[in-house]
């Protein structure tokens, strides 16, 4: 597989930012493609070139802009895979470091300046877009693993991945801070998804990616799809490279970090392989094994060639229904519903000075905070420690806990009522925030 495409560069010449763009003579969408925030994932910006150089042998588009972008310059040209290998980061994960608590002083690595000029980069397009801006982030992955879409979950969003007949996984923003995807979306305001087509050496990852490209631009009303002849159409192309998985929603249950570069995935331990809780063993750190503590299906094993502390080890997935995506679209959309919670929810009250937050009390909400919040359409900005247990002793938890949440309610009542007794934001509370693009 390439590493990277950069015919348009000098040899020994830093690549511009600014892969190709084509733009149409009427006003209309723009679509935002990055590749290579990894330096190890050039496929995205093989693809975005293919598709590039079809449109301008088509003459397209005839509205919209369409717009690739080079991730991790840095991290790019100091792939050398016939010598030292292609290092996915410099100093540190340039996909962790987009939001507000990044640092900004002179003195950072090399991470933070690409963070900045990425981010000037999707500014620019952002503030002379036409029309909506969407974003898609393409990724590849160390293990085998179908093709999948993740998306925040909100219902613009959840609309925009629907076209895509790949697995979708929901709420990745919250278990990962500092995601592109979730800067584009709350800060400029861009429908956003990553989608990441398979292994970094396999070159059916480039089609993947070229597919969906083209999915994105019928999507957003730019180029049809028919406006182009595909040796195989994108959809089915997607389908196929789905493995029986097309469609399906998923939220993540778990989050495990690397804390030793003594760290390996057990064989056979693949995305989707269903894993039981305290029963399989996922990976192994420092001599030790990692046992599931929830079950579900493995996400996004970890089996780069050189794990950091700090990285992702692996994450455990569960499957979404369509009856709660239908309730969920339906509940969110209401007024009212977000209205009352404050009155009727026990612990749950308005954060002051934000408009959209909640505070939850997590004493008195003892149960079903995550299921019901993200129902609702909120995403949960802070929150305590997890905490995993059996079924029966979680069932035996619950009962304690909703017994001493009825009597501090009680008890709250006589001394004057919630507003009494927790009349300040408190370190132990939850924060919930409605989704930006449900609000907008």
């Amino acid at each position: 597989m390439p590493v990277m495409s950069v015919a348009a560069d000098e040899p020994g010449i830093k690549p511009n930012r600014i892969l190709g763009c084509r733009t149409g003579p009427e006003a209309g969408p723009t679509l935002v493609i990055v590749g290579g925030i990894h330096g190890n994932e050039p496929s995205g910006l093989i693809a975005a070139e293919r598709v590039l150089a079809a449109l301008e042998e088509a003459g397209l588009p005839r509205r919209g802009r369409v717009v690739a972008l080079r991730g991790n310059l840095t991290a790019l040209v100091a792939c050398d895979p016939k010598s030292r290998g292609c290092p996915r980061y410099i100093d540190v994960d340039l996909n962790r470091l987009f939001d507000s608590s990044s640092p900004n002083g002179v003195a950072e690595g090399v991470e933070h300046r690409e963070r900045r000029a990425l981010e000037a980069a999707i500014g620019r397009e952002v503030a002379e877009a036409r029309g909506r801006v969407y974003l898609i982030d393409l990724h590849t992955v160390s293990s085998d693993s179908p093709p999948f879409v993740a998306v925040e979950d909100s219902l613009a969003a959840r609309r925009f991945a629907m076209a895509f007949p790949l697995p979708k996984i929901l709420g990745i923003e919250e278990e990962l801070r500092g995601l592109l995807i979730d800067d584009a979306t709350n800060r400029l305001g861009c429908i956003s998804m990553v989608i990441e087509s398979g292994r970094h050496d396999d070159p059916f990852s480039i089609d993947v990616h070229e597919a969906a490209i083209w999915l994105a631009l019928a999507e957003s009303g730019i180029v049809p799809l028919d406006a182009v002849e595909h040796a195989e159409d994108p959809r089915a192309l997607l389908r196929r490279a789905a493995r029986g998985r097309a469609g399906h929603f998923y939220e993540i249950r778990y989050r495990e970090v690397i804390r030793s570069r003594d760290f390996r995935i057990r064989p056979g331990i693949d995305a989707f392989v269903p894993v039981r809780a305290k029963r399989t063993v996922i990976a192994e750190q420092d001599g030790q094994p990692l046992v599931a503590p929830v079950g579900g299906l493995v996400f996004m094993p970890n089996r780069q060639t050189d794990p950091r502390p700090g990285d992702d080890a692996y994450f455990i997935v569960g499957r979404v229904g369509r009856v709660w995506l239908r309730m969920s679209a339906w509940l969110r959309t209401k007024r009212w519903v977000h209205a009352i919670q404050p009155v009727v929810l026990p612990g749950v009250r308005r954060r002051p000075g934000h408009e959209h937050d909640l505070l939850v009390a997590p004493e008195i909400a003892v149960i079903f905070r995550h299921q019901l919040f993200h129902l609702l359409g909120y995403r949960v900005i802070r929150r305590g420690p997890q905490e995993f247990a059996s079924p029966p002793a979680r069932a035996v938890r619950a009962v304690r806990a909703v017994v001493a949440a009825l009597w501090r309610l009680a008890v709250g009542v006589l001394r004057g009522g919630e507003r009494a007794a927790l009349p300040t934001e408190r370190p132990d509370d939850w924060i919930v925030r409605r989704r930006k693009l449900d609000v907008d």
